[in-house]
This record gives C-alpha cells, structure tokens and sequence, in this order.
C-alpha cells in the first residue's frame, strides 16, 4: 500500500511539473493575431496562409484568428478552414463583430470560438447571382458546416440551419429563415465558448501570452485585395476598353485615351495576378489579343480571322482573370456597357470632340494651301500619278504636280509616301491605288 501511495505520488508530481512547464512554456511563446476581414476570396487566402506561416515557422504558442466580414467565396472559405483545423498551434477564432455566410464556416473551425457583445454568426446560405445555389452546392455546404461543428464538439444541425432555410429548431429558427445567432444565444447553445469585449479581455480570461505578434497585409496584398475587388476590376477594364477603343478610331498618334486604356488594363491584370486568380499566360493571351486586334485595324484591310482571334483572346484572358465563369460575365458585361457609355460622353463633350474630328475631313480646303476647288474638274487628274501624303485609310491626301488632293481608295491602306495612281473619278470622288 505504500509502495503503491509513493507512486501515485510520484506521478501526480510528475504531471504538476508537467503541467507546470507547458505552461510555462505557452507564457514564453508569442500570441499570433491573425485578421480575417472584408470579403472571403483569394487575395486574403493568399495573406492568411502566409502569415499562419510565418507564426508557425516563428514557433508562435496560440494564434487568434480576428473575423469580421460579410462572407465571400465557399471555395476559398473551405482552404482557410481546412488550414485552422489541421493547425498543431492551439487556435482562437474571435469574431469581432460578424461572421456571416462563409464567414461562420471559419469561426466554427477555432478550437475555441469566442464572440464580442452584439456579435452576429450565422446567415450562410449560398447564392449564385442573386439565387440560392442549386442543391449539389447546397448539400456540400450544409455537410462542411455540420462535420466542422461536430468535430469540434458543437451542434452540426444547427450550423445546417445556417445555410438551409428549411431546416427548423424550436427557439430559434422560423419557418423559411435562415439562422443568424446573437452572441449569447451562440453560447447559450454551444456554438461558441463565450463572449468576450476584446482581444486583450480575451487573452487575460485564457491565460494566453501577452506578447502579441498582430501580422498585418503587406503593400502587394492590400493592392491585390483592392484592385481584384469586382467593382474596381469593373471600372478598371471599363476604362481600358473605352480608352483603348476611342485610341484606335480616332486612329492619331497615341495619347491621352490610349495610356488610360493601357494603364487600366495594366492595373486590372496586376491586381489579379497579385490576388493569385491568374498566371502569366493569361496576360500573355491579353497581350496577343491586342496586338491581333491592332493588326486587323491598321494593316490588314477589312475584318477577317485576325480580328475575330484577337476578341476572342481578349475575352478569354478576362474571364481567366476572374474567380469563375460567372463573376467574369458580370464583370464583362458591366463593364462593356460602361465602356459604351464613356465612349459617347466623350463623343458628346466639347472638349474632348476634337479628338474625334480625326475621324472626318472637317477642315476647309483653301486654295492657298494647294487644295483643288470644288469648283473645278477633277477629271484632269485620270490616270496621273503622285504620292500618298498621310496614309489613306482608306481616306487621305496625296499630292500630284504640287497640288493637294483628298481622295479614297478601294478599301486598302495606303502608307504615307507611297506611289499612288487615279483609277476613277467620279464626280467629287478620287479614287487611286498603290502603285
């Protein structure tokens, strides 16, 4: 009996000490604070898989994941939480003020959830285009919300009842709703461990070090955030499409409308490539496009098989840009109609409708500068040759014997300072062609 009371001793001295010394050795580590805000996509993915590295690599004691947002996108929701749920670091998920739709899939992952007073979870059906997703998508999100709660010991019906309006539980749904649970009625049913008014209320109240590491978004991860965002990507490529298009019909030298354009488009395709959505071929393809489209326009005459390949790689590198098929159609779409818009503001407005001016022969033809009157007869001028004195587009000027003469061709293009011979006159019409 002794023998077997100094052993029982014994262990219970050993377990102390152990217990003392990870304790100890959770006060000597770091807290790790890791923001999870705005919107659930992939340039956030791309930040909280670097910052949970660089905690690990950094042998941080716990990591708290602060979350506040409105939700976002379901795939990228599963790759964070799969991340939270496979991390040997203890983790905290705080939900400092709300974690709707995926957010509450990410919350429900911390091996402790805690809430701030006046806190929201919950409201996680998921919607395509304004319409509850079809019920593949459906089954799949109820099962991943139901197996994370279960495997951290909480209720899986009532993380369903988040996504799926027909699921009832009495007390707290109505019939046709979705589940959004205050704070207290999320502890109260054991959805969260507790409410807490701060982070640093949280880490006194669970004894956690107080020597905090907050990481935060670098420059790069912010910019990608920012422009990969679907509004600003809209207007981004409203403007490149608009400036771009108003460069090439004006068809001057390259200006105002065409850096526009080009630092748009430029600064959409960054913003995408930063936030990971697309690779370099994609940019590639862009830029094949536009210089298809180019060649069409200026040196191939009509529109054939060029032009229809380069839209066609156009459109295919801005849907790759996008984090699916549907967001780059609304994307697109909208802004195509933007575009369109811009386009006949600029058409309209005074000050900028000398650029389209280039489009037509709006200046006078005055005999002192060599022109022919309209009152004489161009027939003297069958069958004589001259030079191409701008490039006919198939319009212009060439000059013969010293006099200048707007004429046309038949549809090529002509380059400045080619021979040229008339083929027709016909009434005020001159037509030549390329020697």
């Amino acid at each position: 009996m002794k023998k077997a009371k100094r052993r029982a001793l014994a262990l219970l001295l050993i377990i102390g000490m152990l217990l003392q010394f990870s304790g100890a050795a959770l006060a000597a580590g770091e807290t790790y604070v890791i923001p999870i805000r705005g919107d659930i996509d992939n340039s956030n993915w791309l930040f909280i898989e670097r910052a949970y590295k660089e905690a690990q690599n950094n042998k941080a004691a716990v990591i708290i994941f602060e979350i506040d947002t409105y939700g976002g996108y379901i795939d990228t929701a599963i790759k964070i939480t799969d991340l939270i749920m496979a991390s040997p670091i203890p983790t905290y998920c705080y939900v400092d003020s709300k974690a709707i739709s995926a957010g509450s899939l990410i919350a429900l992952a911390g091996e402790t959830l805690l809430i701030s007073p006046g806190g929201t979870i919950g409201a996680a059906e998921p919607r395509l285009l304004g319409q509850t997703a079809d019920y593949k998508v459906l089954s799949m999100w109820k099962s991943k919300l139901s197996s994370v709660a279960e495997a951290r010991g909480r209720d899986g019906q009532i993380a369903e009842a988040f996504a799926d309006v027909d699921i009832f539980i009495e007390g707290l749904t109505e019939p046709g709703s979705l589940l959004t649970m205050t704070a207290l009625q999320a502890v109260e049913y054991g959805m969260a461990d507790g409410v807490c008014n701060s982070r640093a209320e949280l880490i006194e109240e669970y004894g956690l070090p107080t020597a905090v590491v907050e990481m935060e978004k670098s420059f790069q991860e912010k910019s990608s955030g920012w422009l990969s965002d679907p509004w600003i990507s809209g207007i981004l490529l409203a403007i490149g499409i608009a400036g771009i298009v108003i460069e090439l019909l004006t068809a001057g030298s390259f200006g105002l409308f065409g850096a526009a354009g080009l630092v748009s488009f430029a600064l959409y395709f960054m913003g995408h490539f930063w936030a990971g959505n697309i690779g370099v071929g994609a940019i590639l393809l862009f830029m094949v496009g536009l210089v298809l489209i180019v060649l069409e326009i200026f040196v191939i005459p009509g529109f054939g098989i060029t032009g229809i390949l380069g839209i066609l790689a156009v459109l295919a590198s801005l849907v790759l840009a996008s984090p699916n098929f549907t967001q780059a159609m609304l994307t697109l779409g909208g802004s195509l109609a933007a575009a369109i818009i811009i386009i006949l503001i600029t058409l309209r407005n005074k000050k900028t409708r000398k650029l389209w001016g280039k489009l037509i022969l709006s200046h006078k033809l005055e005999t002192s500068e060599g022109y022919v009157s309209h009152d004489e007869s161009l027939v003297m001028y069958q069958g004589k040759r001259g030079k191409a004195l701008t490039t006919l587009r198939p319009a212009g000027t060439i000059d013969i014997e010293g006099r200048r003469v707007d004429v046309v061709t038949m549809g090529e293009f002509i380059e400045a300072g080619s021979a040229v011979e008339v083929i027709l006159v016909e009434g005020m019409r001159v037509v030549v062609r390329e020697l």
